[in-house]
């Protein structure tokens, strides 16, 4: 597949915005660092990010068309709001618990689950080199996140936690490019994150003391980056990839996302290095994902 097909499949938009995301564990932690709890972590990303979903969508739009959403659509947006407000509550305790990277590792088992989910609703069977593909990138990631990255034993919550955030995410991935296409990844993402701001208000924050709200102006800068930078801008260029991609062959490109959190984390946090066996693990995966190039349109 030539450049000119690959900008126009949707899958660069997709690798574009699965590097800005790989940021969000480096955040996350940071923030931790800072004492906010989880809870208040994602009340204060989606009350800061929907509002800039909402004015991104106003200036993008600007001038064009609204249609009316049909039934089936409004319900389908609410679902991808549960949907992913259950996976980012999952997600940031996985994080919490297994830490940046380990925890990156279990929730890019979502790919594998999308494929799964596409499989079913074609009735067949995916493809031996995309499997080949999605084996060469999952080992690497292996290779890369398992030798020691965690301090300690795993705990099984935050297994239980990770693989909660891979399920919901699979299966919002799955049900969002529905309707990116006809609402087009601006409109989806306004609707759908209000949805899960709105369910976050109504679940976490009766139960969140108003003491755990107040955070120090140190973590409302690195919450900012976050927003900006590992939520709104990649969400948007995200949901136009998945608009025009395949489910699987995206999910499979993102899983270079784990080895962007782990360059990231050895220049951030001087604890954390590589052994050769992650270097490795590092390799396979850039070279599995570059594969993805040759398997295009193949079974």
């Amino acid at each position: 597949m030539n450049t000119r097909h690959w900008l126009r499949s949707g899958l660069a938009l997709v690798a574009v915005a699965t590097f800005a995301m790989a940021f969000k564990g480096i955040f996350a932690r940071l923030i931790y660092q800072q004492q906010v709890s989880v809870n208040a972590l994602l009340i204060w990303r989606f009350a800061l990010a929907v509002p800039l979903f909402w004015a991104g969508a106003a200036w993008i739009n600007r001038g064009k068309p609204k249609p009316p959403l049909s039934p089936r659509q409004w319900m389908l947006c609410g679902f991808t709001g549960i949907l992913f407000f259950v996976s980012a509550w999952c997600d940031f305790h996985a994080i919490d618990q297994l830490g940046a990277s380990l925890s990156r590792l279990v929730l890019y088992l979502f790919p594998a689950m999308v494929m799964v989910l596409e499989a079913m609703e074609q009735r067949r069977l995916p493809g031996w080199r995309r499997l080949l593909v999605f084996a060469g990138a999952w080992l690497g990631t292996a290779l890369l996140l398992l030798p020691g990255w965690h301090g300690g034993a795993v705990g099984a919550a935050g297994l239980a936690f990770g693989f909660g955030a891979a399920a919901c995410y699979a299966v919002f991935w799955r049900t969002s490019q529905s309707l990116t296409r006809p609402l087009g990844s601006v409109r989806f993402n306004q609707l759908s994150n209000s949805v899960t701001l709105i369910a976050m208000l109504v679940f976490l924050l009766p139960a969140l003391p108003a003491s755990e709200l107040r955070i120090s102006p140190e973590a409302l800068g690195w919450m900012l980056l976050m927003v900006v930078f590992s939520t709104v801008v990649p969400f948007f260029l995200l949901f136009e990839g998945l608009s025009r991609a395949n489910a699987a062959e995206a999910g499979m490109l993102s899983m270079f996302g784990p080895v962007v959190t782990v360059v990231m984390a050895l220049v951030v946090f001087p604890d954390e290095r590589l052994s050769p066996l992650q270097w490795l693990g590092m390799v396979v995966v850039l070279v599995s994902v570059g594969s993805l190039k040759l398997v295009k349109g193949k079974t």
